[in-house]
C-alpha cells in the first residue's frame, strides 16, 4: 500500500510540476511595432510589399521567440533578439537578399535554376532546402558540407 501511496505522490508532484511549466509558456498576438528592431528591419528590407498575416511572441522558460507569417504565405522565425532562424517561402518567391552570399553564390554555380523555398540557421550552420525537396547542408560561414537524404 506504502509503494501505491509513493507512486501516487509522485505522479501528483510531476502533474503539478508540469503545469506549472506550461503556465510559464505565454503565447500572443503582437504587431510588427512590437517586434525587435532587428526583425523590424529585416521584415521592412526583405518582405517590403507583404503584410502580416499574424505576429506571435512566444514566451517560455528559454527565452523569446517571435513567429510572423505573411499574407503570401511565407513564414519567418525570430530569436528573442530579432535573428531569423528559419525562413520558409511556402511555395512562394524566397527573397534574394536572405540567403548569405556564400550559399546563394554556391546554389547559383550548382544548382543554376533552383528555387530555394526554406533556409534554417542550424547550431553550427544552415540549412537549405529547395522547392522539389532537395536539402543542402553548410556550415556557419556558408560553405557546402553535403546533400542532406
Amino acid at each position: 500500500m506504502k509503494a501505491i501511496s509513493g507512486t501516487l505522490k509522485t505522479l501528483a508532484v510531476a502533474v503539478l510540476s508540469f503545469s506549472c511549466f506550461a503556465c510559464n509558456a505565454q503565447k500572443r498576438n503582437i504587431t510588427v511595432k512590437e517586434l525587435p528592431a532587428t526583425a523590424q528591419s529585416f521584415i521592412k528590407t526583405n518582405f517590403p510589399n507583404q503584410a502580416t498575416s499574424y505576429i506571435i511572441e512566444d514566451k517560455d522558460l528559454k527565452g523569446t521567440e517571435y513567429e510572423v507569417r505573411f499574407t503570401g504565405g511565407a513564414e519567418v522565425e525570430f530569436d528573442g533578439q530579432g535573428n531569423w532562424k528559419e525562413i520558409d517561402a511556402n511555395h512562394s518567391l524566397m527573397p534574394a537578399g536572405v540567403l548569405p552570399k556564400n550559399i546563394a553564390a554556391y546554389i547559383v554555380q550548382n544548382y543554376k535554376g533552383q528555387q530555394v523555398e526554406k533556409i534554417e540557421k542550424k547550431h553550427r550552420g544552415y540549412k537549405v532546402e529547395f522547392v522539389n525537396d532537395l536539402e543542402l547542408e553548410f556550415d556557419g560561414n556558408g560553405n557546402f558540407l553535403r546533400i542532406d537524404d
